[in-house]
C-alpha cells in the first residue's frame, strides 16, 4: 500500500555506537521511490524529525516560501540536517549530537508526524507529556473523538 503518512508508534534500542533498527512497521510502508535514505533533524519539543527523502524537500520548499529570509537561514542551521542511510541489518546511525539533543539513551520512540516523517521520542518524556495516564488527559482525548464529530459518542450517535 502507498501511504501518504505513517502509521503506528514502535520503540527500539539505541545501541552503544548510536545505531537504531528502523521498524519494520515503518520500513513496510516505504515505497520504492521512497528508498533506504532519509535525513533526520533537530525536531520540536526536543525530539528529532526522520524525513524520506521526498518528505524533507517538501519542507525545504516551505521553508524556502518563507519571506523572512534572515529568519530562514537560522532555522535551517539550527535543524543540524544529517543524511542517514538504512544499513544491511535495517539500522540508521543518529547522530550523536542530535541524540544528546533528543535525551535519547536505550530506546527510541518512532512516531509518525506530517506526511511522509517520524518523531523519534525519548520514550518517557513522550509518555509524561501524550501518554494517558490521568483522568484529564482521558477527558480531553475522549473530548476530541467525541466533540470533533470523529466518531460515535458513548451514547451511539454521532
Amino acid at each position: 500500500m502507498d501511504f501518504s503518512s505513517f502509521i503506528g508508534q514502535a520503540k527500539t534500542a539505541i545501541d552503544g555506537k548510536g545505531r537504531s533498527a528502523f521498524p519494520r512497521e515503518f520500513r513496510r510502508q516505504l515505497t520504492a521511490a521512497e528508498g533506504t535514505e532519509f535525513v533526520v533533524t533537530c525536531g520540536p519539543d526536543h525530539t528529532l524529525r526522520l524525513y524520506v527523502l521526498p518528505e524533507y524537500e517538501k519542507f525545504m520548499a516551505e521553508l524556502d516560501s518563507i519571506p523572512d529570509r534572515r529568519q530562514t537561514e537560522i532555522f535551517r542551521k539550527q535543524l543540524s540536517a544529517t543524511l542517514v542511510e538504512l544499513d544491511g541489518q535495517n539500522r540508521i546511525l543518529l547522530p550523536k549530537k542530535l541524540m544528546e539533543f533528543a535525551g535519547l539513551k536505550g530506546d527510541v520512540l518512532y512516531v509518525p508526524a506530517r506526511g511522509k516523517s517520524l518523531e523519534l521520542w525519548n520514550p518517557e518524556r513522550f509518555y509524561a507529556q501524550f501518554g494517558l495516564t490521568t483522568d484529564e488527559a482521558t477527558t480531553a482525548f475522549d473530548e476530541m473523538f467525541y466533540g470533533k464529530g470523529l466518531t460515535e459518542g458513548p451514547d451511539g450517535t454521532k
